[in-house]
């Protein structure tokens, strides 16, 4: 028995020890929760989670130990806030704080509900979004689950960020989410049909404030350091009740909801599993030769070439684009280039190059790739260096366009050359000469 007992104990140490999760930013989860019990709604998705290599640690927004930084260095790489209804958290956390911890590269899945709490609200308002007025839900009257009236079925996505489609419609229950717009770092991923309306349970005796695609019921924000933040109206549906609940719209039937799949996929998103850029290498050089020159000169031709790699699922794979840009700076960009792709070599990443004339412009220029495609991380590559003018002796002599100028100045030449002889050697006839003198000593002498 207590053998029996010794190798379970080195198993799970194994496991725990060999455990390893394809986030590239860490394994450590927070999941924050209302009360303890909640914990058990949950259950699958948490399930998942731990398949995936995630080490969740489980707490309440009133725990007084709750801490998510701690001098000045996160306690951990992410954050799930299933605690929308506590208006106050422990230890003066606050959105402020949450806020830090995005800087310090953590990433957020939160969810909300009709009940939202000021933290969450405080939250949301940071990331240019806000949620409708308290007890108001959600609300189709033309696409929802059959079996219940009061909760949507979403059958399509708006951007295709997590996933391309959905297999099954996606069950939600909860409040809208209205986006101001303003951040250009946030969109919807998925919102309301046409005939969707936010309101309570009283009669409807005007105009609902937010209704069709306004209402949004999942929005992402991507940071400029690529931390990234899952928004959502409803923690119902990440229950196992919505999970496993079967769909009826109109004459389709599903066994069970999309809820799990895509509950799943926007966690890898949201946790960095998949949709990674990274640049492997950048280089540029002189074209036939192989090393970066110290400067180059003005109308040299140059190779320039970048690696990109993908990561997806744990696995670094190449990555296709046909609308990578190279920029030659100096103040503003005086070149402006799509690369090519070339042929795959390498089955971890993909190269992209393209051989052009630098500008016939002197200064220091910045050779820069920044790369933002909403739903893949950022990219951002650059290199400074100088264009000189040409040296003296590095001119060409004759230009084609300085003919008409050339031809001006040779025939002047020529002219004053055959002057110059025709004034040196020209003589006068002396018989004429005789002739015009006698002529004016006649005149003289009359």
């Amino acid at each position: 028995m207590k053998t029996l007992f010794l190798f379970t104990l080195i198993l799970q140490l194994a496991c725990f020890i060999f455990a390893k999760t394809n986030s590239l930013s860490g394994n450590r989860v927070l999941v924050i929760l209302d009360k303890e019990e909640d914990k058990k709604e949950y259950s699958i998705f948490f399930k998942s989670l731990k398949e995936r290599g995630f080490d969740l640690s489980y707490t309440t927004a009133s725990n007084e130990k709750l801490e998510i930084i701690k001098y000045e260095e996160s306690l951990y790489d992410h954050l799930i806030l299933f605690a929308p209804e506590t208006d106050y958290y422990e230890n003066d956390i606050n959105a402020k704080q949450f806020i830090e911890f995005i800087d310090k590269g953590g990433n957020i899945l939160l969810a909300a509900n009709e009940n939202t709490g000021t933290i969450i609200q405080d939250l949301l308002y940071e990331f240019g979004a806000k949620v409708d007025e308290p007890k108001f839900t959600v609300f189709d009257n033309f696409v929802h689950n059959s079996t219940t009236p009061n909760v949507l079925a979403i059958e399509e996505l708006e951007n295709k960020i997590s996933l391309d489609k959905l297999e099954a419609p996606v069950l939600y229950y909860g409040t809208a989410i209205k986006s101001s717009n303003k951040n250009p770092y946030a969109k919807p991923l998925l919102v309301g049909g046409p005939a969707a309306y936010s309101w309570d349970d009283t009669v409807v005796n005007k105009a609902p404030l937010v209704t069709g695609n306004n209402i949004v019921l999942v929005h992402t924000l991507q940071a400029i350091n690529n931390s990234r933040i899952v928004m959502t109206g409803s923690t119902k549906m990440f229950t196992d009740k919505y999970i496993n609940s079967p769909v009826k719209i109109n004459d389709k039937t599903y066994k069970k909801s999309g809820n799990l799949d895509f509950i799943t996929n926007i966690s890898k998103w949201t946790f960095q599993e998949k949709k990674v850029l990274k640049v492997v290498s950048s280089k540029h050089h002189k074209v036939g030769e192989t090393e970066r020159p110290e400067y180059y000169t003005i109308k040299n031709n140059m190779h320039y070439e970048i690696e990109i790699a993908e990561y997806n699922d744990g696995v670094w794979q190449p990555f296709n684009a046909t609308d990578i840009q190279l920029e030659l700076i100096m103040l503003d960009p005086y070149i402006r280039v799509t690369l090519k792709q070339q042929p795959i070599t390498n089955p971890n990443s993909s190269t992209y190059a393209i051989d052009l004339m630098v500008p016939d412009h002197c200064g220091v220029f910045t050779f820069k790739v920044d790369y933002r495609r909403y739903g893949l991380s950022w990219i951002k590559e650059s290199d400074v260096i100088a264009i000189h003018p040409l040296h003296y002796n590095e001119f060409p002599r004759y230009l084609i366009q300085g003919l008409p100028y050339y031809f001006g100045a040779f025939s002047m030449l020529v002219g004053f050359i055959i002057i110059s002889i025709l004034a040196l050697y020209h003589e006068d006839d002396s018989s004429n000469n005789k002739v015009n003198k006698e002529a004016s000593t006649k005149k003289k002498t009359n």
